[in-house]
């Protein structure tokens, strides 16, 4: 029959399991898929960036009081409008094309953005590296944010410096 191990030896495998279900959680809480929509990101209390939207994310996003959502996409899904209405949520689609972002949808953008000002607001797209990027940009130019503060809750998502075309395009916007 076998001995029960030193009672010194019980600490440590507790520990190990504890470390080991810390670090599970963790990468379960991390994925993206683990929010209302995918790669959630929350930036402050009154605004949140993320992609497409995942099951029950609608429902998810009213009970955490977002009133209105900003979609990027230059083709949302036929049915996201109806599934944040159907919610109470306003739902405000400005198309930016992935390949080549204007001066002229950061205007708009940034004009939706002030007339929520106040509201708990999500900024959406596909993946929220359009969102990620035009709410930095939206930060900094309009809102003073410091600039490595911003850029922090981007690259959360991702590094724009990687696509040329938004790496050019948030230089552009900045210099204004």
């Amino acid at each position: 029959m076998p001995k029960n191990p030193p009672r010194k030896y019980h600490g440590i495998v507790t520990g190990i399991l504890a470390l080991l279900g810390g670090a599970i959680a963790m990468a379960q809480t991390d994925s993206d898929h683990s929010g209302p929509v995918m790669n959630y990101h929350q930036v402050n209390e009154q605004l949140v960036t993320g992609g497409h939207l995942l099951d029950g994310g609608a429902a998810a996003l009213k009970a955490q009081g977002v009133k209105v959502v900003i979609n990027l996409l230059d083709e949302p899904p036929a049915d996201e409008e109806q599934q944040f209405t159907e919610h109470g949520i306003e739902w405000i689609n400005i198309p930016i094309e992935w390949e080549d972002p204007k001066k002229s949808d950061f205007e708009r953008f940034s004009k939706v953005m002030q007339e929520h000002q106040g509201d708990h607001v999500l900024v959406q797209c596909y993946l929220n590296y359009r969102a990620s990027a035009m709410t930095y940009l939206y930060r900094v130019v309009v809102e003073g944010v410091p600039e490595p503060d911003a850029r922090e809750d981007m690259n959360v998502i991702w590094d724009p410096g990687e696509y040329e075309a938004w790496d050019a395009y948030l230089d552009d916007v900045k210099i204004e």
